[in-house]
Formats: structure tokens, C-alpha cells, sequence
């Protein structure tokens, strides 16, 4: 059975009790003696059966730990430690059973192996929380693959320059601490850190996402389908007039019959505004009651048992209501967005409002401009009431106006069917089984890839993307670097400056615990 995490320090303590027991015995270098002599049959091979025992036993927890890796990371740096210390194992015996001796050899006795061993499990340890719970994009899982390919190669260099020009045991020393000098995750670990600061302050700046991977693919990003209403315009909106259109009732009636309709949707940002259009002429609201919300169209209701309703201008040709339409026309083209009080059989007046741009919106397209995204639009509203926008954005690409709720559902469908699409809404139109990026724009309730306060937090969202790409190109690079000395180092490449850079397993091991326990102090902070 896989398994996800292994104690490590509790193992690695049972190594050091073995290493004290065993150095009792045995001798702790090459050449020197034990401090305890025996006469026990065999303790010698006992001790080193106890220790056969203990490499299998971590080889398997490691070997399963590394399965269970390999099928959710698909990026596995176990397999080298593993392998590094049944080599130093077999090594050490080796020099028993042959009485080898040299300088390179001096430490690789039992005792030392169990230290090495309590070392290497430290080290894994310490770095084990956050190398399973780590995200692995794509440059990291090349990193990480490229370092352990090195690290083959250099220990099969190792092992083949020594074990020729010296001896096999040299060459076999050297190959165990080529292998076990380094961790291939570690440059993953340090930039990973790095991204998450980036993160961490892009959510401290009120951009919240589900996932880091939406961030990462913003750069493929080249068309944006989004809304009008509140996102490109303010949410406040100005009433400019309210007409009768049926002899029967006035102007005043209509208005009273319009504010009672929209009292019941409370959420409309017209709402508000017509309350207060009709509190400065001093009218009061029509008592409505049996709301009915049409997202994106209006509102109906039952006033006086009679039913009303206020409808898009749109949805009152879609169904099929009589207008004037050289004074629909005439309304437009003025820049106004269009509503109807209708009854049930006919139009009885007519509602023009207008909202304001958004103030963010010139900087806003100037950034969709320099980003070469491709703006698309649908709206329900009225053709003249998005010339505004026409005239401005040099960004729009698209606009598809006086849309009924299912014709703008359907174009904006359409739109982000395709690939390389972002979504911005703050409404309840998400897309559906699409690989669409989708943006909510101050609703938290919705469930969008990300939650932003204001359209112009698009900007800060693309420049946390750059930020990723550039720790993934440089970061990934930089922490590489003392990665690959260490290993060539370990490899007796030292050799040719100085006889002091040879590097035995145990140093290799003391390197690779210190270097480990500085990351996760980093890495924690």
C-alpha cells in the first residue's frame, strides 16, 4: 500500500541508537580499533545483519513512498537516496570482508553508515511535508527530472573514472555520495516559495483564485468576453426621463406604476435610482405585489389586480409588443438605454437611462491594448447606449447589443467556447463544461476560477502571471546552480583543483542535512 508520509525521525533515531551500539563493537574508522573487544560468535556478522535488515526495511517504506510519488507527483527524487544507501551498505561490508584500506575509504565503516543513514533520514524529514504538498507546474517537473538525469549520469562517471583508474570500491564511495549529496526537488521547493509569496500577495490585494494553475495560464489568455453593466460602467445609474405612451395613463401614473414594479427587485441597480427619480417628483411607489425577476430583461408584478411589467427594450420586440420604433430609434441613438412599462395586452410608457463608465476604464484599456486582448461585449442594453464604449475602447473587438436574456447567453457561449477565453461577469451567467477562465467582479458568491473587487484588479492578476513566468525561468535556473556543484564536487571533479574538495558519503550526507534544514527554515518563514 502507498505510502505518504514516512517517519523519518523516528527512524533516523533508531540509526543513531544503532551507531552508538554498533561503534561499541566494531571500529568507527578504517584501521583503528573497536573500544569494546568480544568473543561472541558472529557479533560481527550480526551487527551487519541487523544493519541488512534496517536498509530493506527503509528501502521498502521509501520504495513505496516513491510509487505513491510517482503517481501523483509523476516527478520522483527518492529513487537515488534509496539507491545510494543499499550501495553504501554494500560497500562498507565489502571493505570488511576484502580488509580494504586508503584514505578514501577511512570513514566507510558500519558505525559511520548508521550516522549516515540517521543524517539522510533527517534531511528527507525535514523537507518531506512540503515536497508532497508542493504544486508541480511544468518547469518545475523538467528541473526536477534534468537534475535527476545529472544525477545518474555523474554517479556513473564516478563510478566508472575511479573504479578504473583505482579501485571498484573508490569508484563504488564516490557513486554513493554523487547520489546522495542533493535532493532534485530542491530548486522546485525554493521557487516554489517564491511563487507563493507572489500568491500570497496578489490575495492580500483582494484577488482571490481556486487555483494557482488559472493564474499560470493567464499568458494564453487573448480574448475577454464580458459584461457592460458594472464592470465597464459604474453601478450608478441616471434616470433621464419616464413618458407615458397611452392616453390613459400620465406620466405620473406610469412613474408610480415603474417604481412599484422595480421596489420589488431590489438587487437592480435601477432600482435605486428610478426610487429616487420618483422621490424628487414627488411621486410615490404603486403598491406591487407577485414579483417575477427576468434576469438581464426586468421585472413583473400585479398592481391594482392588473399585471405590469418593465421589460428590456429587446425583450418587449421578442415578445412581440407593439413600439414605435422611429422613436425607439430616436432613443438610442441619444445614448440611452431603453425600458417599457407594459400591461398585458400593450407598451403604456417608456423609461431612458443612462450609467456612467467606468473610472478605471481608460487604463483599463489601455492595459487590454498593450496585452493585445481582444474585448467582446453582449448586452442587453440598446445599440446607442454602447456607442460610448465603441467610440472609446480601442480594445473592443465585438458588440453585440439589444440581445434578449437567451440571445446573449447564447452569443456569450459562443464566445467562450473558444479556447484562450477569460469571463468577466458579476452576474449569475457562468459558462458551463467549458475550459473557459472565468472572473467575478465583487460577487463572492459565485462560483468563479477568481474573485475580484474591481475590473481594474485584471491588471494586477496579469502581472503576478509575469511574475511566476520569470521565478520559473530564473528561479528554477539560479537554485539549480549550487545544486549542480555540489554533484560535481561529489563526483571527485574537486579533485583536479584541490585533494581536500573529495567528498566521502558522510560529508556528502552532513551537506545535504544542512543545506535541507536551511531550506526548510526558508521555506517556513
Amino acid at each position: 500500500m502507498p505510502i505518504r508520509q514516512i517517519r523519518y525521525y523516528q527512524y533516523a533515531i533508531v540509526m543513531l541508537v544503532l551507531a552508538v551500539l554498533s561503534a561499541v563493537f566494531l571500529p568507527t574508522l578504517v584501521g583503528s580499533s573497536a573500544l569494546m573487544s568480544t568473543h561472541i560468535k558472529n557479533m560481527t556478522m550480526t551487527i551487519f545483519g541487523v544493519a541488512a535488515v534496517m536498509v530493506v526495511y527503509m528501502d521498502d517504506r521509501m520504495i513505496k513512498q516513491a510509487l505513491y510519488q510517482q503517481k501523483q507527483l509523476l516527478v520522483v527524487t527518492l529513487w537515488l537516496p534509496i539507491l545510494g544507501q543499499t550501495i553504501w551498505y554494500f560497500v562498507v561490508l565489502w571493505i570488511y570482508l576484502t580488509n580494504a584500506t586508503g584514505h578514501t575509504v577511512t570513514t566507510m565503516t558500519l558505525p559511520i553508515l548508521f550516522i549516515g543513514m540517521a543524517l539522510l533520514l533527517v534531511s528527507m524529514g525535514l523537507l518531506q511535508k512540503e515536497t508532497l504538498s508542493i504544486i508541480l507546474n511544468a518547469p518545475m517537473k523538467r528541473t526536477a527530472h534534468r537534475l535527476n538525469v545529472a544525477t545518474m549520469f555523474l554517479s556513473l562517471y564516478a563510478l566508472l573514472f575511479f573504479g578504473l583508474t583505482t579501485n571498484w570500491i573508490y569508484g563504488l564511495t564516490t557513486m554513493v555520495s554523487v547520489l546522495i549529496i542533493t535532493d532534485a526537488n530542491w530548486p522546485a521547493l525554493w521557487s516554489g516559495w517564491h511563487r507563493e509569496q507572489s500568491l500570497e500577495k496578489l490575495a492580500t490585494n483582494g484577488v482571490n483564485f481556486k487555483n494557482a494553475r488559472v493564474i499560470e495560464r493567464l499568458p494564453q489568455v487573448t480574448t475577454i468576453v464580458t459584461e457592460k453593466s458594472g464592470i465597464l460602467t459604474d453601478n450608478h445609474i441616471t434616470v433621464h426621463s419616464i413618458l407615458s405612451l397611452d392616453k390613459r395613463y400620465s406620466d405620473f401614473d406610469v412613474l408610480g406604476i415603474a417604481t412599484g414594479l422595480l421596489s420589488m427587485d431590489e438587487a437592480s441597480a435601477l432600482s435605486k435610482s428610478i426610487l429616487q427619480y420618483a422621490e424628487s417628483h414627488g411621486v410615490f411607489p404603486s403598491t406591487a405585489s407577485e414579483p417575477e425577476i427576468i434576469e438581464g430583461a426586468g421585472v413583473k408584478g400585479v398592481i391594482l389586480n392588473e399585471r405590469f411589467a418593465i421589460l428590456s427594450a429587446a425583450e418587449v420586440l421578442a415578445e412581440g409588443y407593439n413600439v414605435d420604433l422611429n422613436a425607439l430609434e430616436t432613443y438610442k441613438m441619444l445614448g440611452n438605454s431603453v425600458s417599457y412599462v407594459v400591461d398585458s395586452l400593450q407598451v403604456i410608457g417608456v423609461i431612458t437611462f443612462g450609467d456612467t463608465l467606468n473610472k478605471s476604464l481608460l487604463s483599463l484599456d489601455r492595459f487590454f491594448t498593450q496585452r493585445h486582448l481582444d474585448v467582446k461585449i453582449a448586452s442587453g442594453d440598446t445599440i446607442g447606449a454602447t456607442m460610448q464604449l465603441t467610440n472609446i475602447m480601442t480594445s473592443l473587438d465585438e458588440v453585440q447589443s439589444d440581445l434578449t436574456p437567451m440571445a446573449k447567453k447564447t452569443q456569450q457561449e459562443q464566445w467562450t467556447s473558444k479556447d484562450n477565453t477569460m469571463f468577466v461577469t458579476n452576474q449569475d451567467n457562468l459558462p458551463v463544461e467549458v475550459d473557459t477562465i472565468t472572473v467575478a467582479v465583487n460577487r463572492p458568491d459565485i462560483n468563479a476560477d477568481i474573485h475580484v473587487a474591481n475590473v481594474s484588479d485584471l491588471e494586477k492578476l496579469w502581472a503576478t502571471a509575469d511574475r511566476l513566468i520569470q521565478i520559473d525561468k530564473r528561479m528554477l535556473s539560479f537554485a539549480s546552480l549550487p545544486v549542480i556543484i555540489f554533484l560535481l564536487l561529489a563526483a571527485g571533479l574537486g579533485i583536479f583543483i584541490s585533494p581536500w574538495l573529495y567528498v566521502v558519503p558522510i560529508f556528502a550526507v552532513i551537506i545535504r542535512c544542512i543545506m535541507s534544514y536551511i531550506l526548510r527554515l526558508r521555506v517556513k518563514h
